[in-house]
């Protein structure tokens, strides 16, 4: 009599810890959602960091700090662009808006209504952002002081 209420007991605990073991590996909704987002999320979107000269300046000089950038590029062509000056000479500036693309290649991106320091060049391969020249979107002759580091 046991030994017919112990089968059919083992059998059962046997089936239910199956059950938990695939629960456990199938992803769940959100986890799936997280992965889908991460496959069709553009390259260049993520949070860029750096110090660059003060806007006054093409490159970095003595008498003034500079300025700590830190820039988001959000996947729906959003940006939210903190800029602080390190040495106290402009106030903090938080700008947000939409950004475009420019050109042909799709390496270059212009800050809609951010009038100084508008134009950007992608690097992928390297990972950052360089900032350009306003108007020409030339390179400036320090590009090293104007580029913002990927930080995620």
């Amino acid at each position: 009599m046991q030994k017919s209420i112990l089968i059919p007991l083992i059998a059962i605990s046997t089936l239910s810890l199956q059950a938990c073991d695939t629960a456990s590996s199938t992803p769940s909704v959100a986890e799936k959602s997280k992965q889908a987002e991460a496959a069709v999320r553009p390259l260049w979107a993520g949070k860029y960091q750096g110090t660059t000269p003060c806007m006054a300046c093409f490159s970095r000089c003595d008498e003034c700090l500079g300025m700590s950038v830190d820039l988001l590029l959000n996947p729906d062509q959003t940006f939210v662009l903190n800029r602080i000056s390190l040495s106290g000479h402009n106030d903090i500036e938080t700008m947000k808006g939409q950004f475009k693309f420019t050109g042909n290649d799709s390496k270059l991106i212009e800050l809609v209504g951010v009038n100084k320091r508008n134009l950007i060049l992608v690097d992928l391969e390297h990972q950052l952002l360089e900032i350009r020249e306003d108007l020409t979107a030339h390179g400036f002759v320090e590009f090293e002081d104007f580029s913002l580091q990927r930080s995620s």
